[in-house]
């Protein structure tokens, strides 16, 4: 997990920066600099809101697991 975080931050921050600096060669108007910053701000962060919801749902599965796994089950003999 935190792991793929960081490579995508890391690749978010290059390509940030790499494009960002490519296209500030091309532009004047800063409407256009916020728009371009802003689509990449707004993919990272779906992305990690995603990651961490699958995340949290990971885990709560593997605690109901570890739940269903320690039940005790109860014979009635008669």
């Amino acid at each position: 997990m935190r792991d793929f975080i960081q490579f995508w931050a890391k690749f978010f921050f290059i390509m940030l920066i790499a494009l960002g600096a490519l296209f500030l060669f091309f532009a004047i108007d800063f409407v256009y600099i916020f728009a371009f910053f802003s689509v990449f701000a707004i993919v990272f962060f779906v992305r990690l809101v995603t990651v961490i919801s699958q995340t949290h749902k990971h885990y709560d599965d593997l605690a109901k697991a570890e739940k269903e796994k320690a039940r005790v089950k109860y014979v009635i003999i008669q």
